[in-house]
């Protein structure tokens, strides 16, 4: 067992069984929401829009008593035999106090050690602590393996959500629980292992979950899955799981695979607003770490009506709980900031999204994104560019070592440029296309175009004050920076 309570999350299992009954909608409706809601006001946890990035230790902490409250209030519901499974306040910090301080994702040359960070800590390792390529959302089969190449080039990217979905498979479309759906996904394996071959990284860390059964995910991880990649086991929203996802943990843990997790909350849909939803999303973090014993976590806040993670409100949600989360927990480092881009590939709005969120993400110690697009919705809307633009913004964040302060005033500045097409809800239909668009097909390589685009960006945050080039010298201060910490 990887993490957590080691195996105890067997007893909490059983608790599916025997743990008050209670239906869905009143589970929502009388247990959940009216604990929420009552919590956030005792606490008073208020939504702060002029401070994407949490700036006050005094609101983590008491975000923090919220959240563990909540969970002691609420619980989590199995929906398949509508029992809540309860939790004390003394196994919720055993199972905190239990938490290892760093976990190892990959394999081999390319596996890479992740240990707790705390904010504006730009010595302990490389900034972002990591970062993930995702390539989330559909994608045509005549580019899927250059697309997966794309990111498997990029030398800053530290694993890799491989699990762009294609619709067919020799002819005939994928369903779920369909033979073709369990051919897909070792079909899926089989070119991640070659792509990471032929890029000179094979041990580079998988986390991709395409599949909607655990039956297909399974036949995948019979097909090549290395003991260094990891797979999901979800919190349902809101505070809710099933047998489904208990099976995913028993199985990757059994056979001594990662669990990889989020703690979510869709902000205006049942988790309420802003305030609301950032004691949801860290409450989510604490069950999920209870319940599934995660080698990685991270925060997936979304907006509920017009799907955006890097808007001004679900930035506030993931920022905060992610923090709270790190600064009551020895923890290795959560991912968070904005996992998919809502604007299209080719635009500068794109770079805007996961630059903001690499802002974010580097002061507080966090883990940052980059890759996917246009809502994960058209099909090819990935590159490996946009992650090495988050990765790279990183960088230059702790280069400039930004206080929070100075990280949320840069954010402020960031957000005019794409916020008002998220609040008219115009924000996907802006840029000049996906991958093919963006790309040379045959050298798998950003195009000219594609350049100017990200080129013009960088320029622009290099004017807000983020040292984005490097220098000689800066690289030689970097390599006695590394020798003094060895």
């Amino acid at each position: 067992m990887s993490t957590s309570n080691r195996g105890k999350y067997l007893d909490f299992y059983a608790r599916c069984e025997t743990g008050p009954i209670c239906p869905k909608k009143q589970f929502d409706t009388e247990v959940y929401w009216k604990n929420l809601n009552r919590i956030t006001k005792k606490y008073n946890i208020k939504y702060d829009p002029e401070h994407p990035i949490p700036v006050d230790d005094d609101v983590l902490d008491r975000l923090w008593e919220a959240a563990i409250e909540f969970v002691v209030a609420c619980g989590v519901l199995c929906l398949d035999t509508e029992r809540i499974i309860k939790f004390t306040e003394q196994e919720i910090m055993d199972g905190l106090e239990n938490l290892p301080t760093e976990v190892t994702w990959g394999e081999g040359k390319d596996a890479i050690v992740v240990r707790h960070r705390g904010f504006e800590d730009y010595d302990s390792g490389k900034n972002p602590v990591f970062t993930i390529g995702r390539i989330s959302g559909p994608v045509t089969e005549d580019v899927h393996d250059s697309i997966c190449l794309s990111y498997a080039k990029e030398p800053l990217i530290d694993l890799v959500q491989f699990q762009g979905a294609v619709s067919s498979i020799m002819g005939v479309p994928i369903k779920p629980s369909s033979p073709f759906e369990l051919l897909a996904e070792m079909k899926r394996q089989a070119m991640v292992l070659d792509v990471c071959r032929r890029a000179g990284r094979p041990g580079l860390p998988d986390k991709g979950s395409t599949p909607v059964t655990l039956r297909a995910e399974m036949a995948g991880a019979m097909s090549g899955m290395r003991k260094g990649d990891m797979r999901h086991a979800y919190i349902m929203p809101h505070m809710c799981t099933d047998y489904d996802q208990m099976c995913r943990a028993a199985f990757w843990h059994a056979n001594g695979f990662g669990v990889w997790s989020i703690g979510e909350a869709f902000v205006g849909s049942i988790s309420g607003g802003p305030a609301t939803s950032a004691v949801n999303c860290l409450a989510e973090l604490i069950v999920i770490t209870l319940l599934y014993e995660p080698v990685q976590l991270g925060v997936w806040s979304c907006d509920g009506i017009y799907f955006t993670n890097a808007s001004r409100e679900t930035f506030f949600v993931n920022n905060y709980s992610a923090a709270s989360y790190m600064r009551h927990t020895h923890a290795p480092s959560l991912w968070g900031g904005c996992a998919i881009a809502t604007a299209q590939v080719m635009s500068k709005e794109y770079f805007y999204e996961f630059g903001a969120g690499a802002i974010c993400t580097t002061v507080l110690g966090l883990g940052a994104n980059g890759g996917s697009g246009c809502q994960s919705a058209r099909p090819n809307h990935v590159t490996g560019l946009g992650v090495r633009w988050g990765a790279e913004v990183g960088r230059a964040v702790g280069k400039a070592r930004l206080t929070r302060k100075q990280a949320n005033d840069i954010v402020n500045q960031i957000l005019p440029k794409y916020q008002p097409y998220i609040d008219n809800k115009t924000l996907h239909t802006i840029g000049e296309g996906g991958f093919k668009e963006a790309y040379d097909l045959e050298t798998v390589t950003p195009n000219e175009r594609y350049m100017q685009i990200y080129e013009s960006v960088k320029k622009e945050f290099q004017d807000l004050g983020l040292p984005m080039n490097h220098s000689r010298e800066e690289l030689l201060a970097a390599k006695d920076l590394r020798a003094a910490a060895a």
